[in-house]
């Protein structure tokens, strides 16, 4: 695992990298410097040795050198590591003049040649067949030339008395270095403090006055730091607040919209688009992707293909609008490009403008309908009692049919009483969480002598975990006016299955179908009608109010979901509807 160093630790190993390379380039120059003060230290000695020994021989034989040697070194004239050797003026070797050591010749030393030249020369190297440098001397005289030669020693320690230089830039650069570290924890400080207010889990709510910065070009980065943050931060709350507007705009309005990435991906859809989308597609979905290859949507598909991609600065973005006609309603699809390459998908079901502008001259036909039916059978069966002799059981056969019809009657009127309840007074109807296997399940079993009569095969694929917050009766009268709308008009020996095939953050989407006859398409737009009849098909037998899909409309409507019908499978008929949890 790799460590992490933080800015502390980074500043101290970048100083102290700094320390090791001044220190080392100190020490360079300072040795440097030893060894050039011990070469004129040198050169100072043998000048002063050449010259005494060039005065002695001037006043003693060559023979007698050694005499001078002899004295000079009881006085400590000469130094006992030192080598001298008198040459010729052109210095090459005198054969005698030698006072400690033989050479046989002297004339290509570097010293020598210099000598030669400026009068004297100097130079340090290492002679053959030893590891330590030698200091090297030849002075020219009238008559002579001396060379000598001594092993060079100097002092190779930094710190010495004379070194104090050294040692205060030393003292200097370690307080520096404090000081750097104390503007360091400053600024480290400051750095945390800017970082616990970023990690803060609700950095709106935090009091900035808390944070307290130094008074410098750091303090006023960190200030600009948090002041965009603050900025930011404000500009997040309002840009959250309009996109919770927006999404709640796009549930509740009365129109299907999807909103679409570049890349066709769904970003957010309302439970309306998902409803016409699952009543256009051959089967229940909850993948909006699928639209682009849907042969519906395949005009809108090529539209996108041909139009994308757009440039951000493009004067006039492209848009299409066109008609979805499917399972007898009529939808209006609408595509809007945004500058990312992004769109908007929209559908409107424009078949309820048409039904708007008759609803209510057939509401009232077909109440009047519905009454009169039932009101002229019972005036008929009454007047046959009053005005005809008859037996008993004649009497009693007519008073039955009757009661019969004041049956069917109340059953209309508690009918049209309770939709409008749930259109009107909705707010009486309470809510609480309901197990919807169970409510099927009751349905099932109050319905069971019917369905076995009609050999229905029922099907409850409910899980125990589909729970939603709602009205018990609603509930149970949308299950139980599905039930009984197939029992109806589907036939004998069908089979009819519930199931939720979905669900989002909100709805849960179910499906439910019956393998009956089925319903022309061209019925499929009315069939939650108050009254509607089917001409051809599925004709409503005596007994039922005309209003039971009207009721699971409703029902579904109060539960904040959305229900369509279509065919099953070219035959039967399909319900797909959705309800929030």
């Amino acid at each position: 695992m790799r460590m992490r160093v933080n800015y502390k630790g980074k500043l101290i190993l970048a100083c102290a990298a700094l320390f090791l390379i001044f220190s080392l380039a100190l020490a360079w120059v300072q040795l440097q410097r030893e060894k050039d003060h011990a070469k004129e230290l040198y050169r100072f000695q043998f000048a002063i040795l050449s010259d005494l020994t060039a005065g002695f021989m001037q006043h003693y034989p060559v023979d007698s050198v050694e005499k001078f040697v002899s004295q000079a070194e009881a006085l400590d004239m000469i130094i006992p590591e030192v080598k001298i050797c008198i040459l010729n003026p052109t210095g090459e070797y005198r054969i005698g003049d030698s006072l400690r050591g033989v050479m046989s010749d002297y004339s290509e030393e570097p010293e020598v040649q210099n000598a030669l030249i400026a009068g004297t020369g100097s130079g340090i190297r290492i002679p053959f067949g030893s590891d330590q440098p030698h200091f090297y001397y030849a002075r020219q005289y009238p008559d002579f030339m001396l060379w000598m030669d001594m092993p060079f020693v100097y002092s190779e320690t930094l710190f010495t008395s004379s070194n104090l230089f050294s040692i205060f830039l030393l003292l200097l650069f370690f307080s520096a270095l404090c000081l750097v570290l104390l503007h360091s924890d400053i600024l480290r400080k400051s750095l945390v403090r800017i970082s616990d207010f970023l990690d803060s889990e609700s950095p709106s709510n935090l009091d900035y006055s808390q944070f307290k910065l130094p008074e410098n070009e750091t303090g006023l980065l960190l200030r600009k730091i948090m002041r965009n943050y603050q900025q930011l931060q404000q500009s997040k709350d309002e840009i959250n607040v309009l996109q919770e507007k927006l999404i709640r705009h796009f549930h509740y309005v009365q129109e299907g919209i999807c909103i679409f990435s570049p890349q066709r991906e769904k970003i957010y859809a309302n439970a309306l688009f998902v409803q016409y989308v699952s009543n256009i597609l051959d089967e229940p979905t909850f993948d909006m992707g699928r639209i682009f290859s849907a042969p519906e949507f395949k005009a809108m598909t090529d539209f996108l293909d041909a139009s994308l991609p757009v440039q951000p600065n493009d004067a006039k973005l492209p848009s299409y609008s066109a008609l979805v006609e499917k399972n007898g309603r009529t939808y209006k699809l609408r595509l809007l490009v945004f500058s990312d390459n992004g769109f908007e998908v929209s559908l409107d079901d424009v078949t309820r403008l048409e039904q708007n502008k008759t609803l209510k001259q057939e509401m009232t036909n077909n109440i009047a309908h519905e009454l009169k039916t039932p009101v002229s059978s019972i005036r008929g069966y009454l007047e046959t009692v009053l005005e005809n002799g008859m037996d008993e059981k004649q009497r009693k056969y007519f008073l039955e049919r009757a009661y019969n019809q004041t049956l069917r009657l109340t059953d209309l009127i508690q009918d049209v009483s309770f939709l409008n309840k749930i259109e009107e007074a909705s707010d009486l109807f309470k809510k609480e969480p309901v197990v919807l296997r169970n409510i099927v399940e009751e349905v099932a079993n109050d319905l069971h002598i019917d369905l076995e009569n009609q050999a229905v095969v029922f099907e409850n694929a409910l899980g125990p975990d589909v729970i939603v917050n709602g009205n018990r009766t609603l509930l149970y009268a949308l299950f139980r006016n599905l039930v009984e709308n197939s029992l109806h008009y589907a036939g004998k020996g069908v089979v009819i299955h519930i199931e939720m095939y979905d669900q989002d953050a909100g709805l849960y989407h179910f499906d439910y179908y019956d393998t009956g006859c089925g319903v022309d398409d061209v019925h499929l737009s009315r069939l939650f009608d108050r009254f509607y009849r089917v001409s051809e098909g599925r004709t409503r037998k005596d007994g039922g109010s005309g209003l039971g899909l009207a009721i699971v409309k409703n029902s579904v409507q109060f539960h904040g979901g959305m229900i369509t019908a279509r065919k099953y499978k070219d035959h039967g008929l399909e319900f797909i509807f959705s309800l929030s949890k």
